[in-house]
């Protein structure tokens, strides 16, 4: 097991975990919730990792931007296609409306949801801007502006928050959003995943600034699906703000 692997397993244990605790009684009664919940994550984090270690599993070649950000346009997509699949063919739990897969949007998202783009794109230039420079590779932000945010919102803003709220009731308004233990539960998931992991000694290994950038996205990536009631923005947003997070450092 690749230290990747191991870091996804532990840090999606010590968030996912307590989750099902909390919804014990649903989970015994819908035990294909929890599967779901647990395949999803396992099957995301599994096939990003294969496809990173063996080449033939890539539709499309891997790039690695300045040593470190590795553009896995393979695994992202079928985790992608994955995840589509079981919304197609699980009802309920995993419906194209409580996913977030419809392009309809809730009454009055216009304005807040545009100044929180707006927001963000402006933070993300900025710490793109006091970033250390790499090398202009035009490939990489292609990736970075569509592949992301396909994958991680459908995962950590759709199919994941989801099945969480099927196991734990209750919302919480945060400035005219319903939010569910779902998407406050992957939102820390998405901010450990960033900033936390073990390196190839098997220690562990804490990027504050990593953490700080990613906990500032996902919680605004989970305010526009809760206050849109779509992924359209999370997607786009997603996109946006990765793409303006490495632009300034490439020119």
């Amino acid at each position: 097991m690749t230290a990747a692997v191991l870091t996804q397993l532990s840090l999606g244990l010590l968030v996912l975990v307590p989750c099902l605790l909390l919804g014990w009684r649903r989970a015994r009664a819908e035990p294909m919730v929890t599967l779901l919940l647990l395949g999803i994550y396992l099957a995301d984090c599994l096939l990003l990792d294969l496809t990173n270690r063996y080449e033939p599993l890539r539709l499309i070649p891997t790039r690695v931007w300045d040593g470190f950000l590795i553009c896995n346009w393979s695994g992202k997509l079928y985790s992608v296609l994955l995840v589509l699949a079981l919304v197609a063919v699980v009802r309920g739990p995993l419906d194209r409306a409580v996913v977030g897969l419809t392009l309809r949007q809730r009454t009055g998202w216009r304005l807040p949801s545009l100044a929180v783009l707006a927001a963000l794109a402006a933070w993300a230039t900025a710490v793109g801007l006091s970033s250390p420079q790499g090398p202009w590779d035009p490939a990489t932000l292609a990736y970075l502006a569509v592949m992301p945010g396909l994958n991680e919102e459908l995962v950590y803003r759709g199919a994941l928050p989801a099945l969480i709220d099927r196991l734990v009731p209750g919302r919480v308004n945060l400035l005219g959003a319903s939010l569910g233990w779902g998407l406050a539960t992957t939102t820390v998931l998405f901010a450990l995943l960033h900033g936390v992991w073990l390196d190839a000694a098997w220690s562990v290994r804490v990027d504050l600034i990593a953490l700080r950038n990613a906990a500032v996205t996902g919680l605004a990536f989970a305010w526009l699906r809760a206050r849109t009631g779509s992924l359209l923005l999370p997607v786009a947003a997603h996109g946006l703000v990765d793409f303006l997070f490495f632009l300034p450092r490439m020119v």
